[in-house]
């Protein structure tokens, strides 16, 4: 019966997720449709304030035919009376120009002001529909492990952990290919796709409307820094963003500084303890304690309910030895079982596995949560 449940619940929460898609496509048509409208006005606004400065301009030139003293033989010499006419259809000209650019001003404010209650729209179907296809995931990976918990005898027990770091592995590393698809897909495909249609438009508008062309231009130019920025947060992502050249103890430092940067509310307490600056350390291991550092802070600041926070780190010639308290809520003695499989103290745990270090993580409501790990220093 509880299975039965268990599905029903499923294909309800896959109901309410195909409906958010359904409303997400809906606003996403709505808000490009508002910013192709904003385009096209300020197009007509850029072209507007064109004339106006034509008109000024010739303005200027009839003003200057008036003055008390131009030369009567010169060859604009006309009559008083029509150039006053002539000033003032032209003032006339510029007072229902003017007018127009104002009211195009409003009109692309409203506009914006909706397009940007749209995104905020979109921002939150979005988060709705990534947090519930992250639940039916969790969903199905718990059926799956209620499925092989009924099948598992003795022989298998014996070989479970090593089944599992390894399946959690692969799971993690598919996880976050599957993300960065569709990051490339979502910042920079989908990018590069409009910039191809722009390019299309813009050959064409060279050729007929130079005003258009230049705005339209303008967008692209705005649009490819977009996508720099983009490709340079994904590469940064990859990397790591870690200078492995600067000693181990000075990274390690900076990062700990930067967490008490971004988060002032929060008080650090730090203790690096390296005796052997000249120690060699591998590439891969530096890179690793900083992600791991970097993922026990981060699950401090998200889960913890923590203000303040006790790093201890010893360095040896043999070994990495690291000790994290906070004065939070506490963690699940079960937190293995019951947090995501894609969570930080998953990675945590599987990174050191793969660099056959030991790992310890209890607390509770009192002593908070306890964070204690070693890595071997294996020079290959």
């Amino acid at each position: 019966m509880e299975n039965i449940m268990d599905i029903s619940t499923t294909e309800n929460l896959k109901t309410v997720r195909d409906s958010n898609q359904e409303m997400l496509d809906y606003f996403n048509g709505l808000y490009v449709a508002k910013l192709e409208q904003i385009q096209s006005l300020k197009t007509e606004q850029f072209e507007l304030k064109i004339k106006i400065d034509e008109l000024m301009k010739t303005l200027e030139v009839y003003s200057f035919k008036n003055s008390a003293g131009h030369n009567v033989f010169s060859p604009f010499s006309t009559t008083t009376t029509t150039q006053e006419e002539k000033a003032a259809q032209i003032e006339q000209e510029l007072k229902e120009l003017n007018a127009s650019d104002a009211e195009l001003t409003a009109n692309i404010h409203s506009l914006q002001a909706d397009a940007d209650e749209l995104k905020s729209r979109i921002t939150l179907l979005h988060t709705a529909t990534r947090k519930l296809d992250t639940f039916l995931d969790e969903l199905a990976d718990e059926f799956t492990k209620e499925s092989t918990a009924l099948e598992d005898d003795e022989s298998t027990e014996e070989n479970l952990p090593v089944i599992n770091h390894g399946f959690n592995i692969l799971r993690l590393k598919k996880y976050d290919q599957d993300k960065l698809v569709q990051t490339l897909h979502t910042d920079i495909l989908d990018q590069l796709d409009r910039t191809r249609h722009t390019l299309d438009s813009l050959s064409w508008l060279i050729k007929s409307d130079i005003n258009r062309a230049t705005v339209t231009l303008d967008e692209l130019i705005e649009r490819t820094i977009s996508m720099k920025d983009s490709l340079n947060a994904i590469l940064s992502g990859l990397t790591g963003d870690i200078d492995t050249s600067v000693p181990i103890e000075t990274l390690l430092r900076d990062t700990i500084f930067r967490y008490k940067d971004t988060h002032p509310e929060c008080v650090i307490e730090s203790d690096i303890d390296c005796p052997d600056a000249s120690i060699e350390i591998p590439e891969i291991i530096t890179i690793s304690l900083i992600r791991i550092l970097c993922e026990c802070l981060d699950n401090v600041y998200k889960h913890a309910n923590a203000n303040r926070i006790d790093i201890n780190i010893q360095i040896l010639s043999d070994q990495i030895s690291v000790h994290i308290n906070d004065n939070g809520i506490g963690i699940d003695k079960n937190y293995s079982h019951t947090s995501p499989w894609n969570s930080g103290l998953h990675r945590i745990q599987e990174l050191i596995y793969l660099l056959n270090g030991q790992l310890k993580i209890d607390g509770d409501i009192i002593s908070g949560t306890d964070i204690r790990f070693s890595i071997p220093i294996e020079i290959m």
